[in-house]
């Protein structure tokens, strides 16, 4: 069925016109759908039988993922992560217009059962969010008292455990429990939600500001402290997730990463998946805020 939509994530507006699925009651783009902003990049989507691989430079290549240079613009195609998986998906974008982008997508059930996938995993989203001032950051947030806590890590850290337990003791509401919007502007640090939820399925469409940022480390006892600009930003810029193949996006990565360690602190907490985290850590930020001055956490 043609639609016709727009989603708006943070400082960027993305319309889909084309043959998407219906945006169902499960779908997490729904509460960010928007009527009232022009946008910022369409997407003109169709359905195909098949789609083959491009002729061109190859830029990056993993078992996922193809990114091509083709003649005056780039093509990124998805497909299996099995032997011989054909492509699924392709993303393509020309020089000359590239506030327009085209996608191609071979319908199955997969993809009618989860558009939001057709929606966001596959239209350069963390190349829009640099080019505006933000990004992406890997991360849970829990909002207390109007400010955002993130928890942040590799995968399987524990950063849903942790945004649990502080709902759980200290009635923190939680907003996203995968991946944050970061916006960088007007020389502040905000984090605002995005549908990119994983499997924890938290996701509410919530902007605040960004009280502090905590690595997560498993251990048997809890320890923290605060990460020094090198060790933060190194941190921080290996959850913000690239296009690796861009040197530019790269180099928005590692600036936004410095920006971010400058203006919120960053501790690693060493835990456990008990009370005593949240107590250890809710007790530091209290005591950092007493000696500067300001509202507890």
């Amino acid at each position: 069925m043609i639609r016709d939509c727009s989603v708006r994530l943070g400082a960027v507006t993305v319309r889909y016109v084309g043959e998407l699925p219906d945006w169902k009651e499960k779908s997490l783009v729904r509460q960010f759908l928007t009527v009232d902003r022009l946008p910022d990049v369409t997407v003109d989507i169709t359905t195909t039988d098949r789609i083959a691989l491009p002729a061109g430079q190859c830029l990056w290549e993993t078992r996922e993922q193809v990114v091509c240079r083709t003649d005056g613009g780039t093509a990124h195609c998805y497909r299996g992560v099995w032997d011989d998986a054909p492509v699924f998906a392709c993303l393509t974008r020309s020089d000359d217009t590239p506030e327009l982008l085209h996608v191609q997508y071979v319908p199955d059930e997969s993809t009618l059962k989860d558009p939001d996938r057709i929606a966001l995993g596959w239209v350069e989203m963390e190349r829009l969010f640099h080019e505006r001032q933000q990004a992406l950051f890997h991360a849970a947030w829990v909002m207390r008292n109007e400010k955002a806590l993130l928890f942040s890590g590799a995968c399987g850290i524990g950063k849903s455990t942790q945004a649990g337990l502080w709902r759980q003791y200290r009635g923190a509401r939680i907003i996203n429990g995968d991946k944050t919007g970061l916006s960088f502007r007007d020389g502040g640090l905000t984090a605002f939600g995005t549908p990119f939820a994983g499997s924890s399925r938290y996701c509410e469409d919530e902007t605040a500001q960004v009280r502090a940022i905590v690595m997560l480390g498993q251990a048997p006892t809890d320890t923290i402290r605060r990460l020094s600009m090198k060790e933060a930003v190194i941190a921080l810029a290996s959850q913000m997730p690239c296009q690796k193949w861009l040197a530019d996006d790269v180099a928005a990565v590692l600036e936004y990463a410095e920006l971010a360690a400058r203006r919120v602190p960053v501790y690693l907490l060493s835990c456990t998946k008990e009370e005593s985290a949240v107590d250890l850590l809710d007790r530091t930020l209290n005591e950092e805020e007493t000696h500067a001055g300001t509202t507890h956490f």
